[in-house]
């Protein structure tokens, strides 16, 4: 028996620590299966949150892959902002979606990010509904792993009102700044042409056509002469004739309101108008009167190669625009017409003044023409010494009414041939006080005062009527007093005869720093030279 025992011992240890290991594999198996149901059930509950997650997210989410960049993924927010059913997004080109302008840069974009290159990866574009609509994107894009495979996980939202109130805003900037440009351009420009050139341009910058054209209204002739152009490839026949009612522009002026074709046909435009078109490639075209005041000056015409919204959301902005550039156009031709009144006034007030001025040489004897020349060779130093414009005028005036003061003086005195008398003397010199008391009393005349109140100044302090000295005495009247003293010393008088020109230059150089500016007659010589009435001689004059 015992030697039984001994025997089975080592099969009776070995099945029991079998049973053991079997019993502990058992438990191992048991707590094995529970964490693998733990883990299956947290996994699928990851899953629903995820799901959840992306489900129900306010942005949508696309997962693109493979070369022609189907889509493998979207969420229902993704079909939404899409506009597509989320039935038929999975599988289809990502691209049939992309707004066909934007279509080939995002497609280089994404076919670089696949490759594994870092385009920017957040930006904007427009997508294509079911419907047509056009929407706005913003855009997240990143490389991910999908299946194995690399793919392009996008997230986006719908921007299109922000982008649409943007593009509105930006619009009516633009439409601001040309206004701006078109009223500047209205201050500073008395010509049509050039206004509606710049009328014509800046509506370009402000409403988004191709082309557009200023006709002016010939009604004598029953014609549109061109005026301006902006955006045209061929040239544009002018002028141009109204045939019939049918035709837009006759319409237009008609009615006075814009006139809009989606489509043109030959019989609502001029054969001019029609052949162009055809040239250019136009399928739209609109065209507004210009009136202002009552009165039709012509028309505004835009033309664009696509078809526009109806209505275009520009329309009142082109009208308005229509209306300002027509009444532009009036206060050009008013102004011209201001022009011309002034220019034949200022001819009346000339020819005024030149008739005093001979009247006064023939009452005091001085030899006919002594005024206009001093004036003339008055304002052509003026001009060397850079005196402008109205300065010029002014210097004229004056020159031309140096003696006017001397209406005043009796003729006893002022026909004198010899000399006069203290007393006489002092009536004399009281000429510039009358020729002040004359030209005080007209408006236009008081800035031409200089001259005929101050010309027997000297520059030592030694003249008449205030004793004035050096830069005291206004230019216009040292200017004068050189001019004068040259052409009186030319002019021969009963006590003596005529000097010649070089001795009257050593004269004014003499006297240069005493009776005369320095500097004045410095100019004047070189201005003789230059002219050729005086040569260099021995006395380096």
């Amino acid at each position: 028996m015992l030697s039984n025992w001994e025997t089975l011992k080592p099969y009776i240890y070995a099945a029991g620590l079998l049973a053991v290991l079997l019993a502990i594999s058992l438990v191992a198996l048991l707590g094995l299966r529970h964490r693998l149901r733990q883990q299956t059930a947290a996994l699928r509950n990851s899953e629903a949150r995820y799901r959840t997650l992306v489900e129900n997210a306010t942005e949508g989410i696309l997962v693109i892959a493979g070369q022609e960049g189907r889509i493998v993924f979207a969420n229902p927010m993704a079909a939404e902002i899409l506009g597509q059913p989320l039935v038929t997004l999975e599988g289809i080109p990502v691209a049939t979606l992309i707004h066909p302008e934007d279509r080939a840069q995002v497609m280089a974009r994404y076919a670089a990010r696949l490759r594994g290159e870092n385009p920017p990866p957040r930006y904007t574009l427009r997508v294509i509904t079911m419907r047509g609509a056009t929407r706005w994107l913003l855009l997240h894009a990143e490389r991910i792993t999908w299946e194995a495979q690399p793919a392009i996980l996008v997230m986006f939202s719908d921007i299109t009102e922000r982008q649409e109130a943007e593009i509105y805003i930006n619009e009516k900037l633009r439409q601001m700044a040309a206004l701006r440009a078109i009223d500047a351009a209205i201050i500073n420009n008395s010509e049509t042409a050039t206004l509606l050139e710049i009328i014509v341009e800046q509506t370009r910058n402000a409403i988004p056509v191709d082309a557009a054209a200023v006709w002016l209204l010939d009604e004598s002739r029953q014609s549109l002469n061109l005026i301006a152009t902006e955006g045209f490839q061929h040239a544009f026949p002018s002028p141009r004739r109204l045939l019939t009612p049918e035709e837009c522009a006759y319409e237009a002026i008609l009615t006075r309101r814009v006139v809009q074709r989606s489509s043109l046909d030959q019989a609502s435009l001029s054969p001019e108008t029609y052949a162009l078109c055809t040239a250019e490639g136009f399928q739209a075209y609109l065209v507004a009167p210009l009136v202002a005041r009552g009165e039709t000056h012509g028309v505004f015409e835009l033309y664009h190669r696509a078809p526009l919204p109806t209505p275009p959301d520009w329309l009142s902005f082109f009208e308005n625009l229509s209306t300002q550039t027509a009444v532009a156009m009036e206060h050009v031709r008013l102004f011209q017409a201001l022009e011309q009144a002034n220019l034949r006034l200022t001819q009346a007030y000339q020819a005024t003044i030149e008739g005093w001025a001979a009247a006064l040489e023939l009452r005091d004897g001085s030899l006919s023409g002594h005024s206009r020349r001093v004036a003339e060779l008055s304002v052509e130093l003026a001009r060397a010494l850079g005196l402008k414009d109205e300065e010029l005028t002014y210097i004229r005036y004056g020159a031309l009414l140096h003696d006017i003061g001397k209406m005043a003086i009796p003729d006893p005195i002022l026909q004198k041939e010899d000399d006069l008398s203290s007393e006489e003397w002092e009536i004399m010199k009281r000429h510039p006080e009358y020729a002040r008391q004359f030209l005080e009393a007209v408006d236009f005349l008081k800035p031409a005062l200089d001259i005929p109140y101050y010309h027997h100044e000297r520059w030592d302090g030694s003249g008449y009527p205030e004793g004035l000295k050096g830069e005291q005495i206004p230019l216009a009247a040292r200017i004068f007093a050189v001019v004068d003293v040259w052409d009186a010393l030319q002019t021969p008088r009963v006590y003596r005869p005529a000097w010649d020109d070089h001795s009257i230059a050593e004269y004014l150089r003499r006297e240069s720093g005493r009776l005369f500016d320095p500097h004045v007659v410095s100019v004047f010589l070189d201005l003789l030279k230059a002219k050729g009435i005086l040569f260099t001689s021995k006395s380096e004059l």
